[in-house]
């Protein structure tokens, strides 16, 4: 049997390696001549735009994996049928499920080694390659910004808080105004401060004054230090402005609260986390897909109809899970939801699909 496995693997994978290989190659000859007059604009040399498509490589591969997936499964599950392979091994009491299994234990260790290129090798890549396009092509800075104006915080209490400048490296803020109101919006107590300072995991105002509104005449209180306390840390307010493919999950996780704190809706960033995660099912989504439409659903159709109701399968699959990503920035459905039905659906069909097959 472990003979059979290999062959029945290997058989997978020279397609799956061509396909993804020839995805890639096109993608980066895409992605050079549809930026090829940026390159000249800015007189880029050639080993620069080597080097930064390049970079992108490892991240433009998977995104077409799920399609090269696909093929792979279509092409070597197909042909294993048409040279009657398949049939001999049933006929030698090899069990169809066991040959199957051997597809989906090949999607599993690739929806795997996507979250180790995702986690260990893209993000670095990806964001390398952003370097260059800003420091080597376009020649500007690509230091993260630190200095900010005119800041507005939403505190977890309803109160609002503005900020007129705030300096995250040196850890100081200027004119700040915290306003805190009651159930009705109508304002009980203002604090305003000329400056403010971080120290440690506190923040002290200076040069202030503490009013409330609550009494009449309303009652106010200087002060030359307050100790106040607040939900966020000067970096908190330093966003990278990072792609989510620049970013490892914990990175992403750190992102997402930095921007809860800010009080900045961050639906979209919530899917794109959960997406990162349901992209990584998608080959076992695909291999559902493709295995029954492979072996013809039990000679029900013919090959050529097979392989094109497959791809068509799968588009509607991907466009339906760029609907329900809609849905889900929308505020329609849950970010969770939104990245996961679109496998709950087509998972669901696979299954009853390859069910039939094994009839």
């Amino acid at each position: 049997m472990k003979i059979i496995y290999r062959y029945i693997t290997f058989e997978f994978l020279k397609p799956l390696f061509f396909s993804a290989t020839v995805f890639g190659g096109l993608v980066l000859i895409s992605e050079f001549f549809r930026e090829l007059n940026f390159y000249l604009e800015n007189k880029t040399p050639f080993l620069v735009v080597f080097e930064y498509l390049l970079l992108n490589l490892p991240w433009w591969i998977i995104q077409v994996l799920p399609v090269a997936v696909l093929l792979a499964v279509l092409f070597s599950l197909g042909q294993l049928a048409r040279r009657n392979e398949i049939t001999a091994l049933k006929a030698a009491g090899v069990n169809l499920w066991k040959i199957v299994s051997i597809f989906f234990v090949c999607a599993v260790l690739i929806g795997f080694s996507e979250i180790v290129l995702k986690e260990k090798v893209v993000p670095y890549t990806v964001r390398e390659a952003e370097r260059i396009r800003h420091e080597k092509i376009k020649k500007e800075d690509y230091s993260v910004k630190s200095d900010f104006n005119d800041l507005v915080v939403s505190l977890p209490d309803g109160a609002r808080m503005t900020i007129g400048d705030l300096n995250a490296s040196q850890n100081s803020m200027k004119l700040v105004v915290i306003d805190r109101f009651d159930d009705n919006f109508n304002l009980v107590s203002q604090l305003v401060a000329q400056t403010g300072r971080y120290y440690g995991d506190t923040w002290i105002l200076e040069n202030g004054v503490e009013r409330s509104f609550k009494v009449v005449p309303m009652a106010e209180v200087v002060f030359s230090t307050k100790s106040v306390s607040l939900p966020f840390t000067p970096k908190d307010f330093i966003l990278s402005k990072l792609r989510p493919e620049q970013m490892t999950t914990p990175g992403f996780i750190n992102y997402i609260h930095q921007l809860d704190t800010l009080g900045i809706p961050s639906e979209k960033e919530r899917i794109q986390l959960y997406f990162r995660w349901s992209s990584a099912f998608s080959h076992v989504i695909v291999m559902l897909i493709g295995i029954p439409f492979a072996l013809g659903l039990a000679g029900k159709h013919g090959k050529f109809m097979s392989f094109t109701f497959a791809l068509i399968f799968a588009f509607v699959y991907w466009g339906i899970l760029a609907v329900a990503q809609s849905l889900g920035e929308n505020n329609v459905i849950s970010p969770l939801l939104s990245a996961w039905i679109g496998n709950i659906i087509f998972g669901a069909a696979g299954v009853v699909m390859l069910a039939k097959i094994q009839k």
